[in-house]
């Protein structure tokens, strides 16, 4: 306040609606007290009859700063009653030319928001509203995500009609225009708010984060059945006020689609079958060749990767005859290493086929077997790739996956190692754009099929469950990403001399014996070494077509039981380090 004009008029007026917000309301209020502004502005909050202690918190606030906050603290709860009450008292708070939002679950984190907020409003008259990019804390989980990716740019009407571009508690705009806005008998949510505003001029956006929206459980709206009915009363209104164009019309409705099926799928889940046959025929009766399309899409998706697909490359790969062995154009000795068990025997040898198919061929793929296996009892088909190029070593204490990279690692130690599963048919580029990533990024891992993992607002790792699956946006290294087995992993040479006391059998079988992935991953924190994803469009190859092979999967246990969490923690507490 001190760089304030004396006497003068709040040149913004921060609206903020709160109701049952005890658990965040200190936080929002925060936000608008760190404000540097050389303007005078006014906090007015409304408290719509909380029956918790939001009221309390709104309280102390207003007595420590009485010149700045200005409460409003109801009786009853005027949000559910029909008429325009709520509105007509919340909007009556409001003095200043400018209006920022903010609602008692949200807050904001950059001192300088309004400030440059308001200068670029003064200086461009010709907009009507600024609003700038946020971050999503998903309150349940503790995720963190931007709310946008877009870059600074003019948001055109028919953007705004389609989908929301920032958070509410972004914005800063005329009140002049929100007084006018409230006299059209137009809908009242935040989407239209910002459409209307567009016609009084343009609207800017800004990729700066500076507010955090929260969402999840007992803050915004997060009923997925109540939000599909809600999403057709707005898809509704704008429609009639508005009047959209065909193609804002056709892309609501794909957006209305999904919130009803969305919304089926979460009754299902419930088991509220009247909410799930409702949604279910407002989906047919309102969008009937869109529920065909989609239905034969997914048919045809699930048919095709599940069945045709896997059905036609598992018998070209056990039945076409290929080249055998080939020379390596690698400056490097590259070796291709798997593990497997005799529940796989009977297909190992096609994904051994399509490992030494290679455009890129290995110097050696080497198959390491625990110490019970015979290997003349191994299947002929398996054998007979001996001459083509495998190496079958039966030595190997059983550490179930992590025999794919325990031994080569230390028995090739100026090798390149890269490591395959068992049950997959890995495509003839495969090494070669591994190999290629190798040349790029020498002192990292490189993977084809990565996840990232999910911070909280903390920096810390959420659960696992919550972390990007295949993530493709991020290009560069990062000690973030984490390599995932199946897709194909290189690990340049010398990669784990620093953490070579890891390679420990005791450890590995009492801490995390079914998670190689997790277990690595640690190993690499401890060195500080990155992981880099490989771009390919198959993260995933193509599992072999067979029962037993699917079935076996180690995946069905450590991440639908979610006990990849269990790992790692305690990994956590063996390495004495967090991800």
């Amino acid at each position: 306040m001190s760089k304030w004009p004396a006497n003068a008029a709040p040149l913004v007026s921060i609206r903020c609606t709160v109701y049952n917000q005890e658990q965040y309301v200190a936080d929002c209020i925060e936000g608008f007290l760190i404000q540097e502004t050389n303007f005078p502005f006014e906090i007015c909050i409304h408290d719509d009859a909380s029956p918790d202690k939001t009221a309390d918190i709104i309280r102390k606030y207003e007595a420590k700063y009485p010149k700045v906050i200005k409460a409003v603290y109801e009786t009853e709860n005027l949000w559910s009653k029909p008429d325009t009450r709520f509105t007509q008292i919340v909007t009556s708070m409001l003095t200043g030319k400018y209006i920022a939002m903010c609602e008692g679950d949200d807050y904001w984190t950059d001192p300088h928001k309004l400030q440059r907020q308001v200068d670029f409003l003064e200086s461009h008259p010709e907009y009507s509203l600024s609003a700038e990019n946020g971050t999503v804390l998903f309150t349940e989980t503790g995720v963190v995500q931007p709310f946008s990716n877009e870059p600074e740019r003019d948001i055109s009407l028919d953007e705004l009609l389609i989908k929301r571009r920032f958070p509410t508690a972004s914005v800063l705009f005329h009140r002049a225009h929100l007084l006018e806005y409230l006299e059209q008998d137009a809908p009242r949510f935040d989407t239209s708010q910002w459409a209307f505003l567009s016609s009084k001029g343009k609207i800017h956006y800004n990729p700066v984060i500076s507010s955090v929206y929260r969402r999840g459980s007992g803050v915004t709206e997060n009923n997925r059945i109540r939000w599909a009915y809600t999403s057709e009363e707005f898809n509704n209104g704008i429609n009639k006020f508005y009047k959209p164009s065909k193609a804002v019309r056709k892309a609501r409705d794909k957006i209305l689609f999904y919130d009803f099926q969305q919304g089926r799928i979460a009754a299902r889940k419930k088991g509220d079958k009247a909410n799930e046959r409702k949604l279910l025929l407002k989906t047919i009766t309102r969008f009937p060749i869109l529920f065909i399309k989609n239905w034969i899409k997914q048919r045809k998706k699930h048919l095709y990767l599940e069945c045709i697909k896997p059905k036609i490359l598992t018998w070209a790969t056990r039945h076409f005859f290929f080249e055998g062995k080939k020379s390596s154009n690698a400056d490097k000795s590259i070796i291709v290493s798997l593990t497997s068990y005799p529940a796989r025997f009977k297909t190992l040898d096609i994904c051994i086929k399509s490992l030494l198919n290679q455009k890129l061929s290995a110097s050696k793929v080497v198959l390491y077997l625990s110490k019970d296996i015979q290997i003349d009892s191994l299947p002929k088909s398996l054998l007979k790739l001996q001459s083509y190029g495998l190496e079958i070593r039966n030595n190997c204490e059983d550490l179930k996956p992590h025999k794919k990279y325990f031994y080569a690692i230390q028995e090739f130690k100026d090798s390149i190692v890269v490591t395959a599963d068992d049950d997959v048919i890995y495509p003839n580029d495969w090494l070669d754009s591994l190999y290629k990533s190798y040349l790029q990024h020498p002192n990292c891992i490189s993977a084809r099929r990565v996840h990232r993992i999910t911070r909280d607002a903390n920096n810390k790792a959420v659960s696992y469950q919550h972390w990007e699956i295949e993530c493709k946006s991020v290009l560069q290294p990062s000690m973030d990403l984490i390599a995932i087995g199946v897709g194909g992993v290189l690990y340049p040479p010398h990669i784990f001399d620093k953490a070579i006391q890891y390679f420990n059998t005791t450890s590995i079988k009492e801490i995390c014996l079914n998670a190689d992935d997790i277990w690595l991953k640690y190993m690499e924190t401890v060195q500080g070494t990155p992981v880099v994803w490989v771009p390919n469009k198959q993260c995933h190859p193509t599992t072999i077509f067979d029962k037993q092979v699917k079935e076996s999967a180690l995946f069905k246990t450590n991440l639908k039981e979610n006990k990849n969490d269990q790992y790692i923690q305690a990994c956590a507490s063996h390495f004495n380090i967090n991800l």
